[in-house]
């Protein structure tokens, strides 16, 4: 396989899993406002559910469309839940944290955003999904 395609198949992957995150942020944060509303503020719990729901959707898809791993499954999906369990405990206490800086608790949360998707797509390349 030549540099240039090379190139070109981590530049799709790129796309792939921004579109890929792009609407998990979406889904996660519509969830976590809305669970928060509800929640009367309970944002640990909103933010549990809401990044629970968004991770099953963004592991088949990163699964399926981004890497397009076909095998190691069960390897795949550990490795996921153990980031995803990394993700979830710096999220909350970073949420937590920023809140009692007085940050408003949606800002805090795009913020952990953002910090996750930067490493995880590494990570989800080099280690959950590789081949």
């Amino acid at each position: 396989m030549g540099v240039s395609t090379e190139r070109q198949q981590s530049l799709s992957q790129i796309a792939c899993y921004l579109f890929v995150g792009i609407s998990t942020a979406a889904i996660e944060l519509t969830a976590f406002v809305v669970l928060d509303a509800v929640l009367a503020g309970n944002v640990v719990a909103a933010n549990v559910i809401a990044v629970s729901g968004a991770t099953v959707y963004n592991f088949l898809l990163n699964r399926k469309v981004t890497f397009k791993a076909s095998s190691h499954l069960v390897r795949s999906a550990v490795l996921f839940l153990l980031l995803f369990a990394a993700n979830q405990l710096f999220s909350s206490a970073t949420i937590v944290a920023l809140g009692t800086l007085g940050m408003p608790s949606a800002l805090a949360k795009v913020l952990t955003m953002c910090c996750i998707t930067a490493w995880n797509f590494v990570l989800l390349r080099r280690v959950v999904f590789k081949p």
